[in-house]
Formats: structure tokens, sequence, C-alpha cells
């Protein structure tokens, strides 16, 4: 341990690093209790998405806890009722698990967003219902 913190203090003095807390949570946004996938072959996953103003990506959901993070504009993201939930560039939230949602890009610049799964190796972490293709959200 002493080592490890010898090595970093190396690398920077303490002023020249700032952490910031931007989300801890144990339930969805919807106030789902986040469960971990039971498995001995778990598997974490990121990607980058970028949805273009006026677009979506489309009807899923996601069977693992999904983490997402808005880096650029901001993300609508819209139930299968209609009910809908807003969140802006450097917010970040654990997206509804086993619920069908979609997100969509109302603003007039590009979205994009970390996004960041808890699943299981050989498993998908995005189920879509449907054929659903992503479309023009101002339709």
């Amino acid at each position: 341990m002493v080592l490890i913190q010898t090595t970093v203090s190396a690398w920077a003095e303490p002023q020249d690093v700032k952490v910031t807390a931007v989300m801890k949570g144990s339930t969805t946004i919807s106030g789902q209790k986040i469960e971990y996938p039971k498995t001995d072959k778990a598997e974490m996953t990121s990607i980058l998405v970028e949805i273009q103003p006026g677009k979506e990506n489309g009807r899923h959901m996601h069977s693992v806890p999904t983490y997402v993070h808005v880096l650029e504009g901001t993300m609508t993201v819209e139930f299968e009722d209609g009910a809908r939930q807003t969140f802006q560039a450097g917010s970040g939230f654990l997206e509804v698990v086993n619920t069908v949602h979609s997100a969509k890009n109302l603003g007039e610049v590009p979205l994009r967003l970390l996004v960041v799964l808890a699943g299981e190796e050989g498993k998908p972490n995005l189920i879509r219902p449907d054929k659903h293709q992503a479309s023009d959200t101002t339709k």
C-alpha cells in the first residue's frame, strides 16, 4: 500500500488531482434495486453512443445493471407509457433493468453517452423487444 501511495505521489501532487463524485446509487431511475448477475463469468462492457439531433436509439431493454453518463447534449429517456426523464451533460444515472425504453435526442446538438454495463460473458447486454429500427423522433 505504501508503494502505491508513494508512486501516486510521485506522479501528481494532491492539488493537481481533482475527484468529483458524479453518481452513487443502489436504485435505477425508476426505483428498482440494483442486482448484479449471479455468475462466475462476470463481464464489464463500456461503449460510447452518439445520437444525432432529432433521433433515438430505438426501443430496447437491459437485463443487467447499466450506468449512463451524459458526455454532451441532453438525453431524454422515454418509457413505454410515454413517461420521460431528462438528463443533462455531466450527469450520470443507473438505467432501468428489464424495462423497455428508448434514449432520445430532442436537442439541437449531438448527444454523446458513455454506457457501462455489468453483464455476463456470452450474454447480450441489450435486448430489442421487436424489430423496431431507430427512428426520427420528430414524427
